[in-house]
């Protein structure tokens, strides 16, 4: 089945004005954002902006690879920058922020389209410690150092014009896109023709609820692969738009597994169960906690994590005897009810877990009675030809 880089290939010979944007054109662009842009796009303090095909050739020409970034920006750059639908796409306006100490992993850039529109795109979660992190404490707060940094960074790329507004992201991206869309200003917001969350977590249910997020609501994009696991946390399952992947469980977080047919993904006939399941018993853990019980299941975890001395997943993986050997040793010497906590909030999801077991008990076992007999026709089948 087809994906984003095959789409390039069939549709990458037509320009913007002569076929319009659409969602696929949005993945491209919020992948896009993964790319290291650094000492190659100009930052918003300028005007100034270069095309995709020459970030592509400087990419090249300065070495940049893919480590540190959590998807192979590269492979989508170098399709894009030979497509003619892509490769005169002006970029500008590059932000890249990583600061442990305020907790923040932030990073955006902007699209100009030769249809007069822009595409203001918020990068996902990369490699880094501080990023991952920044994505758990949205379990307990309102608003995080990377939500307010989008909200003002959308406010001041569209100080500058009067065209029409298209915002999104991927992961994390999405869920930045979806906050500075909702939270930006209103002459801002009336120009945003519609906001794309690529399998973003969602939010706390007095973000939603709020009137400047009902607002912009009917113009959102929830994408979601039908295995979704990130896609699913904290959102609201009335808006998503399932698809299908060719990858199973997390891999489909990945959007070069997302099934591609013509301008459109290919729609999923529902959600996977994996996938409800697992949105239900978050739901239940989460609701299970309250927001200090849940930051200080956060903040333990993550300093257990940071006294590895790695600053990234790779780095953590580079010398995991040491690394986790760190890990222990710092949760060892966890203050007694710091611990307790910590252990009796993992327990809770656990719990968790078992209630949704057991609400979903007949569904549960058809599944696993579909499961066995579809094993047993497959090795009667193969008795047959044999």
């Amino acid at each position: 089945m087809a994906n984003i880089i095959d789409y390039l290939d069939w549709r990458g010979d037509l320009s913007f004005r002569k076929a319009p944007f659409n969602d696929i054109d949005n993945l491209i662009l919020a992948e896009l954002a993964y790319a290291r842009m650094e000492d190659i796009v100009p930052g918003p303090e300028s005007s100034e902006t270069v095309s995709i095909e020459k970030l592509c050739a400087e990419y090249e020409r300065l070495g940049h690879g893919v480590k540190g970034n959590a998807n192979d920006a590269f492979q989508m750059l170098a399709a894009a920058a030979v497509s003619e639908r892509f490769r005169d796409v002006r970029v500008g306006g590059y932000m890249n922020i990583i600061d442990p100490g305020q907790e923040i992993q932030f990073s955006a850039c902007r699209f100009f389209l030769e249809d007069g529109t822009e595409y203001v795109a918020f990068r996902g979660t990369d490699a880094t410690i501080v990023g991952w992190r920044e994505d758990f404490n949205t379990t307990y707060l309102t608003e995080t150092p990377g939500q307010n940094e989008a909200v003002r960074y959308l406010n001041s790329s569209a100080a500058g014009s009067d065209c029409s507004l298209r915002v999104g992201g991927h992961s994390k991206g999405g869920n930045l896109a979806v906050y500075a869309a909702a939270f930006c200003d209103e002459e801002v917001q009336r120009r945003i023709l519609t906001v794309y969350s690529n399998d973003g977590p969602g939010f706390a249910a007095e973000t939603v609820n709020s009137e400047p997020f009902k607002r912009i609501e009917n113009r959102i994009q929830d994408i979601i692969p039908e295995s979704s696991m990130i896609g699913i946390l904290l959102s609201d399952p009335k808006e998503r738009q399932v698809i299908r992947s060719t990858a199973a469980g997390i891999q489909q977080h990945n959007p070069y597994t997302w099934e591609v047919l013509g301008t459109r993904f290919v729609k999923a006939d529902k959600q996977s169960g994996r996938s409800v399941f697992m949105d239900e018993m978050t739901d239940r853990w989460l609701g299970s906690l309250t927001l200090e019980e849940r930051r200080n299941l956060v903040n333990s975890v993550f300093e257990s994590i940071e006294a590895s001395g790695a600053d990234t997943i790779a780095e953590l993986n580079a010398n995991p005897v040491e690394s986790y050997m760190a890990i222990f040793r710092a949760v060892r010497e966890m203050d007694p009810e710091q611990r307790k906590e910590a252990l009796r909030s993992l327990g809770r999801a656990f719990s968790a877990s078992k209630d949704t077991i057991a609400d979903n008990y007949d569904e549960t076992l058809q599944r696993i009675m579909n499961s066995i007999r579809e094993k047993w026709n497959r090795i009667n089948r193969k008795k047959v030809t044999e």
